[in-house]
């Protein structure tokens, strides 16, 4: 198979904005596929752990782990290009340019969000993957959210992963070329509701910490906190 031409292009601005664009859109579709399994939570220890145990055993796990490593890569790789790019090229660097892309607080802020969900994934993988499971990822998940320092460092991770996608969605989509009168709205939107179900995450662990117990919501009785 002759690479040539993909070296090339990934070489050329309008390529590395490709692979960031498309990277990214792959990663957040990857977050929304996280956000369910962590639901999986409210469903009980066997069903969690069942599902996490199926992962850990397939075979396939650990080249979709490479797969997702390397989009990680290639985003922050092409991310950190990007901007040195458009800091040596632009008048007043990159503050003259944060503000370019809708003039929005995510997109002003793309960069510093960026470093916050970089460190608090390697915080994640400290935590959660590199680690002994011996006590079972239910417990081992639903202990480290009735800690409130780590629940505060989960709810910032989201909030930054949220105001990074409510522009680095719909910013792909504009990259690849793939903007229209008629379904631009829909894209924007479609970001947006993406980036707001980050918020998901942080509910989840914000849940465990107060020790609510909505089972007795559900049948009428009032809220019990356990503690």
């Amino acid at each position: 198979m002759d690479t040539t031409f993909i070296k090339r292009f990934i070489f050329t601005s309008i390529g590395r904005k490709a692979v960031m664009a498309v990277s990214g859109l792959l990663l957040g579709g990857f977050m929304l596929v996280h956000l369910a399994e962590n639901l999986l939570l409210f469903k009980g220890e066997t069903m969690y752990n069942g599902w996490v145990d199926f992962l850990l055993a397939n075979p396939v796990t650990p080249f979709l782990e490479v797969g997702l490593a390397a989009l990680f890569l290639a985003h922050i790789t092409t991310g950190v290009w990007v901007r040195i790019e458009d800091f040596i090229n632009s008048p007043g660097g990159y503050e003259a340019r944060k503000w370019q892309g809708g003039r929005t607080i995510g997109s002003a802020t793309m960069l510093y969000t960026a470093a916050a969900i970089l460190a608090y994934l390697l915080y994640h993988l400290l935590t959660f993957r590199f680690v002994d499971h011996s006590m079972g990822f239910y417990q081992m998940v639903t202990s480290a959210f009735r800690r409130p320092v780590f629940v505060a460092i989960y709810v910032a991770g989201s909030a930054a992963l949220a105001l990074h996608l409510s522009h680095g969605m719909q910013s792909a989509f504009q990259t690849l070329g793939l903007n229209h009168p008629k379904y631009t709205p829909l894209i924007k939107v479609f970001g947006m509701l993406t980036a707001l179900s980050m918020i998901g995450f942080a509910l989840i662990s914000v849940y465990y910490l107060m020790g609510i117990d909505l089972k007795a919501a559900e049948t009428g009785a009032e809220l019990v906190i356990i503690r």
